[in-house]
C-alpha cells in the first residue's frame, strides 16, 4: 500500500478508538469519569486534532519554516503515519486499562465539612508570602519586577529556595478551594489577579493554564449543560481563550516588564496557527518515532527517567554535587539527539509529550504497556471517589490539573513534583475541616 493509504487507515483508527472513549463516557457518564473524559479530551487535542492540521498543511519539523527555525530540526514528513499509529494504539491500551479493569466498590453515605471560609484564606495568604519572600530574601524583589525598576527577573529565578518557589504550584489549589468554598469574591479577584501576575514574571504560563482548567471543572461538575446555558459559558471561554492567547503571544515582554511593548489585538494573534504551535508536541514524539526508526544503535533508557522524581526531591544543599554528577537524566541527551538541533538551538525548551518517554524507555512495546498501566491507575484512583463529595470533587480536579502538565511536557519526575505542591493545600485544608453537615 502507499503511504497515503496507509495514513488515511490509521487516521480512521485513530477516529474509531477516539469514538469508542466518548461513546463510552455517554453511556457511563462524563462526570462519573472525569479523569478520563479529561485525559481523552487532551489525547484528542494534541495527539489528533494538531497533528492532523500539521500534517494537512505539510510541515515538515516540529518548529516549521518561519522566522530563525527554516531548515531546522529533523523532517518528520513521512513519519506521521507511523506517529498516528502509535497514537491511536496507546490511545486504545489506555482506554483499556482504564474501563476493563475490575475494582471493588464501596457504598458511601453523604459526608460533607463544614467549610471553614477562614482557613483556606490563610492558608491562599500563607503560600503567596512563601513564594514572594522565598525572591524577595535574595533581593529579587517581585514588585520591582512588575513597575520595572529591577534589573532582575524571576524567570528561572530560584530564590532561596527551590521548594519554597513551587508554593507557586500550591497556591492554584488555594485559589480552586476559595472558589469552591465561596470565599468572599473581592478575596478571590485580588489573589487571582496577584497570583496570576506572580505566575507571569517568573514564566508559569502553564500555571494560568492550569488553574483556569480547574474552575472550568468546578463549574462543569456543578453545571447541567443545557442549551438555554451554553451563552453565558461561551463567554466566559472566549475570554479565557483571549487571555491564554494574550499572555503566549506577550509571553516574553510581561517576564521583562516591557508593558508598552504588549499586543492586544486579537486580529494580529493568527489564532488557529497560534493555538496549534501550542499544541504541537505530537511532533516532537514523531520526531522520536523517527529516531528509534532510523537510528539502528539508539539506545533506550529502560524507564530509568521516570525513577528520577526521588533523585529530584533530595536537597541540593546537601546532595548538589552527587545530584549534578548524574544528571541531567538519560532521556534529555537522547531527545536532544533526535531533534537534531544545530549548537545555537539547543535551548529552546521544547518538550515532548508523555507518549515519547515512554518510546524513549522501550519503543513501541513500552508506549503500549505504559498507556495501559496509566488507564489502570486512573481508575483505581476513581473508584470510590465521587464529584458529589466535597473532598473527592477537589482531589479529581487536582488530579486532572496535575495530568495536564503530564500529558503536556511529559517529564514524570515534574509530574511528581508538581502534584505534591497542588495537594499541600488539599491536606491542610480537608485535613483541619470537621466532617459535618454543611450549615
Amino acid at each position: 500500500m502507499s503511504i497515503e493509504i496507509n495514513i488515511y487507515l490509521v487516521i480512521i483508527f485513530n477516529i474509531a478508538v477516539l469514538g469508542l472513549g466518548y461513546l463510552f463516557l455517554y453511556i457511563k457518564g462524563f462526570r462519573k469519569h472525569i479523569l478520563f473524559a479529561f485525559s481523552w479530551v487532551i489525547f484528542t487535542i494534541y495527539y489528533f486534532i494538531t497533528p492532523l492540521y500539521f500534517y494537512s498543511i505539510d510541515r515538515k519539523t516540529i518548529w516549521g519554516d518561519s522566522y530563525s527555525f527554516y531548515g531546522v530540526g529533523e523532517i518528520v514528513t513521512d513519519y506521521y503515519d507511523d506517529g498516528f499509529l502509535f497514537f491511536g494504539l496507546a490511545h486504545l491500551f489506555f482506554f483499556l486499562g482504564y474501563f476493563f479493569v475490575t475494582a471493588k466498590t464501596t457504598i458511601k453515605s453523604f459526608d460533607s465539612h463544614v467549610f471553614k471560609k477562614n482557613r483556606i484564606v490563610l492558608i491562599t495568604v500563607l503560600c503567596f508570602l512563601i513564594v514572594y519572600f522565598n525572591f524577595a530574601y535574595t533581593g529579587i524583589s517581585p514588585l520591582d519586577v512588575l513597575l520595572g525598576i529591577s534589573e532582575e527577573s524571576l524567570f528561572g529565578a530560584v530564590g532561596e529556595s527551590n521548594y519554597l518557589r513551587n508554593f507557586a504550584d500550591s497556591l492554584i489549589t488555594c485559589l480552586i478551594i476559595c472558589v469552591f468554598v465561596k470565599v468572599d469574591k473581592r478575596f478571590i479577584y485580588i489573589m487571582s489577579f496577584v497570583s496570576f501576575v506572580l505566575f507571569l514574571l517568573m514564566g508559569f504560563r502553564y500555571r494560568i493554564i492550569i488553574c483556569l482548567l480547574g474552575f472550568i471543572l468546578l463549574y462543569l461538575f456543578k453545571t447541567k449543560i443545557e442549551i438555554k446555558k451554553v451563552i453565558k459559558p461561551m463567554i466566559l471561554f472566549s475570554f479565557i481563550m483571549y487571555f491564554i492567547l494574550f499572555i503566549t503571544v506577550n509571553r516574553y515582554n510581561l517576564i521583562l516588564g516591557k508593558f508598552d511593548q504588549l499586543e492586544s489585538n486579537p486580529i494580529k494573534f493568527e489564532v488557529g496557527l497560534l493555538l496549534a504551535e501550542q499544541t504541537r508536541g505530537a511532533l516532537d514524539d514523531i520526531t522520536i518515532i523517527k529516531y528509534y526508526d532510523s537510528h539502528i544503535n539508539a539506545k533506550h533508557d529502560y524507564g530509568l527517567t521516570f525513577l528520577f522524581f526521588a533523585i529530584r526531591a533530595l536537597p541540593r544543599s546537601i546532595f548538589g554535587d552527587w545530584k549534578d554528577q548524574i544528571y541531567p537524566p538519560p532521556a534529555f541527551p537522547i531527545i536532544n539527539e533526535a531533534y537534531n538541533l544545530p549548537a545555537a538551538y539547543e535551548n529552546t525548551g521544547e518538550a515532548p509529550l508523555h507518549y515519547a518517554y515512554f518510546i524513549i524507555a522501550g519503543g513501541l512495546f513500552f508506549l503500549l504497556i505504559g498507556s495501559f498501566f496509566i488507564g489502570v491507575i486512573l481508575r483505581y484512583i476513581s473508584i470510590n471517589r465521587h464529584y458529589n463529595f466535597p473532598k473527592d470533587k477537589i482531589f479529581l480536579i487536582i488530579i486532572c490539573m496535575a495530568l495536564f502538565q503530564l500529558y503536556t511536557r511529559g517529564y514524570f519526575p515534574q509530574f511528581v513534583d508538581h502534584l505534591f505542591f497542588l495537594l499541600i493545600p488539599y491536606w491542610l485544608y480537608f485535613g483541619w475541616s470537621q466532617r459535618n453537615h454543611i450549615a
